[in-house]
């Protein structure tokens, strides 16, 4: 299972059956694209994916960041009345919140996520940057972002702007909830962000560099990092997620059945793609066939006498690279 690699065409197919299932919503296409971090366009009902090789870990566990990340596209589509950029301040946050909101919309109805969800969270919470590595303004942004979510930072903050960020996210909190109970929309939450920088002390067009989660063969995770990060995930958000199995979590017994029949699917069309058939390529029922009979020796000798008569007018050089010429090999269709 672990040297499965699902083709992209695969992928999409599942991607578009998910999607239109999930958000409810038809004509939505999907189409894997070179950008940092998924991204849907609303009016376009237009979904683009990272590269499923951008994921950390073996082809299970791709899938399973893949489908999850699936799944929150569809949420945004089914709930979101717009989505403003990640590149400034006014919209990171925005966009934060409209997550968490989504997000528990969505798992109402589709509690069957919420193991994935922490699998997730998880995933997230390993790949999030230390704040030492980002300066000026962006930095309180990615704070914002990683008490808001997961009730911790990483890295070390100045207590004056460590309580600005508190405060903030204890509003941004309140701000969520009465989303959630009062059914209130993208729009609303919006009309409540320039409150949130200010108490940030943000100017809403600060840039914030692009945190992307360390992906690839380069990202080393231990079970042991997975399992201290998980408890640090669920402790945070215990109020937020149903009863659920840690085993599971781990293991993705959820989604592994899923991943099974697809697998046997991916590896038939694989197999069929090369069928000889399907290319065009007939192969007689015998094999025991003697070639010889199909060959007329006196054409070829023909053609043969006739090159080398022809390859008399050629010029011959000597390099100090490369092999020499050899017209018999040539003729005979040698490498």
């Amino acid at each position: 299972m672990q040297s499965l690699q699902l083709q992209n065409d695969t992928l999409i197919d599942i991607a578009t059956f998910l999607v239109r299932r999930w958000s409810g919503k038809e004509n939505v296409t999907i189409e894997f694209s070179k950008i940092k971090q998924n991204e849907t366009r609303l009016k376009e009902k237009r979904v683009l994916l990272i590269p499923n090789e951008h994921y950390y870990g073996d082809h299970f566990q791709k899938y399973r960041q893949f489908r999850v990340s699936v799944w929150y596209e569809a949420m945004r589509l089914k709930h979101c009345q717009k989505i403003l950029s990640n590149d400034h301040a006014y919209g990171f946050i925005l966009n934060a919140i409209e997550t968490r909101r989504i997000e528990l919309l969505g798992i109402k109805v589709w509690k069957g996520m919420t193991e994935e969800l922490i699998f997730n969270y998880t995933n997230m919470w390993l790949s999030r940057v230390n704040l030492g590595s980002i300066f000026g303004k962006a930095r309180t942004v990615e704070a914002f972002y990683q008490y808001f979510l997961f009730e911790d930072i990483k890295g070390q903050m100045q207590p004056n702007q460590f309580n600005k960020v508190t405060k903030a996210v204890e509003f941004a909190k309140r701000v969520l909830n009465e989303a959630i109970e009062k059914r209130r929309d993208t729009t609303w939450i919006e009309s409540k962000i320039p409150e949130i920088l200010k108490i940030l002390d943000l100017d809403a067009l600060i840039s914030i560099p692009l945190s992307v989660p360390l992906k690839g063969p380069g990202l080393a995770i231990t079970p042991n990092d997975f399992a201290k990060a998980m408890k640090q995930v669920t402790k945070s958000r215990k109020d937020d997620f149903s009863k659920f199995d840690s085993k599971n979590v781990l293991e993705g017994k959820t989604v592994l059945d899923e991943f099974k029949i697809i697998k046997t699917e991916n590896m038939k069309n694989a197999k069929k793609s090369l069928d000889t058939k399907s290319v065009g390529i007939q192969i007689p029922d015998q094999s025991n066939v003697d070639e010889t009979k199909i060959y007329d020796q006196d054409l070829i000798n023909n053609l043969k006498t006739k090159f080398k008569e022809w390859k008399t007018g050629w010029k011959e050089y000597h390099f100090f690279v490369g092999d020499e010429f050899d017209n018999e090999a040539y003729l005979e269709g040698y490498d």
